[in-house]
Formats: C-alpha cells, sequence, structure tokens
C-alpha cells in the first residue's frame, strides 16, 4: 500500500483547483504576495506567468510609485543593476539586491517610465529598448524612418499611455541644435511608434517650441519643458498621448527656474525661485488649464549650490506624507501636522554613474504582441540575476565601476558636503 504524505494530498487538490477562481483570487493580492506565491505549485506559478494574469492584475492592483536607482557598471557589455529605494525611518535606503540587471551590448540610457515599463535608448540612438524588469521581458524597437542629417541634434524621447486604445507609445523628438539661436525656422520633428503593433514610426505634426530633458507623463499627456534658449510666458509643452498632437500649457508665473514631475497623477510644478521655501503645484484639470497650490515647503537653498545642476531630483507623495529629493538634501513633509523631517541616503552607490527614476509603479504587465521577436534581440540585450554576475570570479573581477563626469559627481559632492550620506 503507498500511502500519501500531506504535501502529495494538498498538491493534489491544487492541481484540481479551478484555474478561473484562482484567477478572480491572485488578481487581487498585492504584487509582493503574488511573486511570492510562484512558490507554492507548478500551477500557481503558470497562471501567475500566464500574460492574460499579468494583465489582469495590472489592471486590478495597480503599484504604489516607487522610487529606483539604475547604476550603470561597465563589464565587457554594459550593465544597468535596478533597485529599488525604499524608507525606513528617516533613512531613504538603496537595496543591495537589484530587481533584475539589464545588460546590452551597447550605451543605454533610461528615457521614460510608465506604470511597470522602463524605456531606455542608446547614446546613439540607433536602438529603442522597452522592459519590465518585474517579469524580465523586453522588446527591441525597430528604427525611426527619419534618416538624420549630418549636423548636429538634440533628440529627446517620451513614453506614455493611451488610455482609449490601451496602448503604449513611444514618441521621438528631433531638431537642429544650430537653429536653436533665433532661427525664425525652426523645424521640431515628431515621430510616434505604437507598442505592440507590426508597423514602424509615424510622422506626426512638429511641436512648436522645442522641448529639453526628460518629460513627465500625466493627465494623458507627455509634459516637457521648453528649451531655456527661447522665451515666452508659457514654459511647458505637452503632447496629448491620445490624439497626438501638441500645445503649450498655460501656467501661473514661474520665471524660468521651476521643475516639474508627477504628483498623484497629475503633472506638478516645483517653483525653486525662492530661497527660504519652495511651492509645490499641481494642475488638477488639464482641460480646464485649473492649476492649485498643493505645498508650501520651509526648504531653504543653501549658498555656494551649483545651479548648472537640476536641484529636484524626485517627489512623490505616500499617505499623506510628501517626499521631497533635492541635490542638496531630502525631506519628509506632512501636511498633517505641518511637520518636517530632513532624510538621509544609505547605501548610495557613490562610485557609480547612477540616476534616479520615480514614477514607477511594479506590474506584471505582459508587452503583448512583441515577445516573438525576443530571440532576435539576445544579441543586443537580455536580463540577468545579481548571482550570475557575481558568482563567476573571473567576471567579477572584471567589473569596472566608473563615473561620467556631470551626471553624478556634482550631486554626490552636494551630499557629502550636506552630510546626507550614511553607510
Amino acid at each position: 500500500m503507498v500511502y500519501e504524505s500531506s504535501e502529495d494530498k494538498i498538491q493534489a487538490k491544487m492541481a484540481t483547483f479551478p484555474r478561473d477562481i484562482l484567477f478572480c483570487i491572485l488578481s487581487r493580492l498585492p504584487l509582493k504576495s503574488v511573486l511570492r506565491f510562484c512558490c507554492v505549485s507548478k500551477l500557481w506559478l503558470d497562471v501567475i506567468k500566464s500574460p492574460e494574469f499579468g494583465y489582469l492584475h495590472s489592471k486590478k492592483s495597480a503599484g504604489d510609485p516607487t522610487l529606483l536607482i539604475l547604476s550603470h557598471r561597465l563589464l565587457k557589455e554594459n550593465i544597468i543593476s535596478i533597485s529599488p529605494i525604499s524608507l525606513r525611518g528617516h533613512h531613504l535606503h538603496i537595496s543591495d539586491n537589484s530587481i533584475s540587471n539589464l545588460v546590452g551590448s551597447c550605451s543605454l540610457n533610461l528615457v521614460g517610465a510608465c506604470n511597470g515599463f522602463l524605456c531606455f535608448a542608446s547614446f546613439d540612438h540607433e536602438r529603442i529598448l522597452v522592459c519590465n524588469p518585474i517579469t524580465i521581458e523586453f522588446v527591441i524597437l525597430p528604427k525611426p524612418g527619419t534618416t538624420l542629417p549630418p549636423e548636429p541634434l538634440t533628440i529627446v524621447y517620451g513614453f506614455g499611455f493611451d488610455s482609449t486604445s490601451e496602448t503604449y507609445k513611444v514618441v521621438r523628438v528631433s531638431y537642429s541644435e544650430g537653429s536653436l539661436h533665433g532661427d525664425a525656422n525652426l523645424k521640431v520633428s515628431v515621430e510616434v511608434y505604437n507598442l505592440g503593433a507590426t508597423g514602424s514610426w509615424r510622422a506626426v505634426r512638429d511641436f512648436q517650441q522645442p522641448p529639453y530633458g526628460l518629460p513627465v507623463f500625466a493627465n494623458g499627456h507627455l509634459h516637457w519643458l521648453v528649451h531655456p534658449h527661447f522665451s515666452g510666458a508659457d514654459r511647458i509643452i505637452s503632447f496629448d498621448i491620445g490624439k497626438e498632437e501638441s500645445v503649450m500649457t498655460p501656467h501661473p508665473n514661474f520665471g524660468l527656474r521651476f521643475s516639474i514631475s508627477e504628483l498623484g497623477g497629475c503633472l506638478s510644478v516645483v517653483d525653486l525661485r525662492k530661497r527660504t521655501l519652495i511651492e509645490v503645484w499641481v494642475l488638477k484639470d488639464q482641460f480646464n488649464n485649473y492649476w492649485q497650490q498643493e505645498y508650501i515647503l520651509p526648504v531653504g537653498v543653501p549658498y555656494g549650490l551649483d545651479m548648472g545642476l537640476p536641484r529636484l531630483i524626485s517627489i512623490s507623495e505616500k499617505n499623506g506624507v510628501l517626499l521631497i529629493w533635492l541635490q542638496d538634501a531630502i525631506f519628509s513633509y506632512e501636511q498633517r501636522t505641518l511637520s518636517r523631517k530632513k532624510l538621509l541616503i544609505s547605501g548610495l552607490p557613490s562610485w557609480l554613474d547612477w540616476e534616479i527614476c520615480c514614477g514607477f509603479r511594479p506590474s506584471l504587465a505582459p508587452l503583448r504582441g512583441n515577445l516573438e521577436r525576443l530571440k532576435e534581440n539576445m544579441d543586443v540585450a537580455y536580463f540577468t540575476s545579481d548571482m550570475e554576475i557575481y558568482s563567476q570570479p573571473i567576471i567579477s573581477s572584471q567589473i569596472v565601476e566608473y563615473k561620467a563626469i556631470g551626471r553624478c559627481d556634482g550631486l554626490v559632492s552636494c551630499f557629502v558636503k550636506n552630510g546626507m550620506l550614511v553607510p
């Protein structure tokens, strides 16, 4: 007689558990719990890894915005380690364990984040990659159709979600650097690519003004600051991701010293003109252009600050507490009690070239319609784990930690000067 253990009986019962009920239950759980349940049984693993479940879970259980740090390392190939940043008491802690490591045959730069996806572009603008670091899926987009002219160009990207068609779109904007100096015939070309489509890049109507920097996706629009060489009362240009049209977004007079960010799903402006405080404004209604002053924070600007660097790194809000990361300090601010605390950073890779990604919402959403191209992309990029990187002594000894002058050195020196870094 063969006796079944209690574990075998449980596994047998789970094998007959109705799949649709399992779908319904798991789709309502937080992402961390769902990932933990991958170890329960092969059935549960198959359910959780299925594209249908990933799409359903992303619709029902939108995660809270998470701060990420992307550390760039150099081996025979380029490695981008994607790690979460958590708030512990009065410390922002950068985890030693990365979510995933993206390895590329060329240098990649983060150009956008939307929901659970990250968008990267190569420095030569020949490669554009969209990935989900949780599911370690990615796709390489075809090369844009526009041939780049020989003269120097400024190229900026945007990445957003069209809720009407439920389509992610990548936007590429290009214009000649030489035409920035008083050229009335400035042409700002715009191309759009629909993720999941089998087509190619499409040219849409040109922008009125040249954008620069990283955009903010909020209110169904991609928002950029207008290039500082151009004058005008309105300093924000917005691209409707559904209609694929650009407009100038009117706003209160912030002068030239302000940054834009996403706060609570809305476009926000951090006014940095005053030395003793900063103001946070939020665009509550995009259609009627209704702005509301949300916060006034007593955060002074220290003298001797390098004004060539953007002061705002990120801003986010959770459970009534505002977390604002400036290049010279990090503060938490609770509006209910009006209490303000200065935070410290632990685990910062101060010797690496790194960048901060805010507004990332971890998701199991699949890259639908693109995974059949995965094999042909393996020579361009692939994902690997921390263990795979460091388990081979020959490889781990070859890792070079390098700096990109001007990208993180100035910020690190400012952190050190203000006593923000702790072991």
